[in-house]
């Protein structure tokens, strides 16, 4: 780590830098997201799709896979 003012700005200026360029990115990806789900809107249920998927994201998680299952039909018995 640099010890004086003079040596670190520049660090400190060329990390926001390359931070701001990364939020931007972000930033047009979730909008590209976005404009993917409204693409999609009309021939899916996008809603039940994103769930879908967020469910199979934490399903793939889970180390005991069966155990998950038991949960999941206990919880869904109700």
């Amino acid at each position: 780590m640099p010890s004086s003012i003079t040596e670190l700005r520049p660090v400190v200026e060329e990390f926001t830098n390359r931070l701001r360029v990364l939020e931007h990115e972000i930033e047009t990806l979730n909008e590209q997201k976005k404009e993917l789900v409204e693409e999609y809107s009309d021939r899916l249920d996008t809603k039940t799709l994103k769930l879908a998927l967020r469910a199979v994201a934490l399903k793939d998680k889970v180390q005991h896979k069966d155990t998950f299952d038991t949960f999941v039909t206990i919880l869904t018995d109700e």
